[in-house]
């Protein structure tokens, strides 16, 4: 999952909801002592997230069959796409009005900027300036998100043609995220009732 779903998976607690933004910027363990214990447990709730996903079977089974080489970048491009797959199917997932929330996350982001690692706030003022967690489904904007990982990754691969992937599976896509998602959302409601410190 990437950054909308993460967000929408911390539940209405803003020290969660940082946490799983942060989560992929936050690496090892004894890295969460510097950090509040709400924040601490969104980035644990990430992981276990991620953990999750990264087993699943079905998820598994679809990369496998995918034609090299897809398959090794399979996982960073469904993370995008799966973002995307939740602003479509937003009245089912969505907390409230994807505008309000869209404008909540920018709030909160804007008003913890000063806590955000250099990268995060660079992605942060980027994210609102382009209104990117309204236009996840919108094709330029995915266009972009896969160019900009395409830079990042420096090394050639498909990642620039991410959209082709959902072109090719369009259906297989949509099919993964609807299966994974509830019980993603099910699964985390659980962690977040019962704060897991390991």
């Amino acid at each position: 999952m990437n950054h909308l779903a993460h967000l929408v998976l911390a539940g209405p607690d803003d020290g969660k909801r940082l946490g799983a933004f942060l989560g992929d910027h936050v690496k090892g363990r004894f890295a969460l002592d510097g950090l509040p214990a709400d924040w601490a447990a969104g980035v644990r709730l990430h992981r276990r997230v991620d953990s999750l996903c990264d087993g699943d079977e079905r998820l598994r089974r679809f990369i496998a069959g995918l034609e090299p080489p897809w398959r090794r970048y399979a996982g960073v491009v469904l993370d995008v796409l799966f973002d995307s797959m939740l602003t479509r199917h937003w009245e089912r997932f969505g907390p409230c009005e994807l505008a309000d929330f869209a404008a909540g996350v920018d709030e909160l982001l804007v008003r913890h900027d000063a806590a955000l690692p250099p990268r995060l706030r660079l992605f942060s003022a980027w994210a609102r300036r382009h209104d990117l967690w309204t236009r996840y489904d919108d094709r330029a904007m995915l266009g972009r998100i896969f160019a900009g990982l395409a830079r990042r990754h420096g090394r050639p691969s498909p990642l620039a043609d991410g959209l082709m992937l959902l072109d090719r599976h369009p259906m297989a896509v949509e099919r993964l995220f609807l299966e994974l998602f509830p019980a993603l959302m099910d699964q985390t409601r659980e962690w977040r009732a019962v704060d897991y410190s390991t």
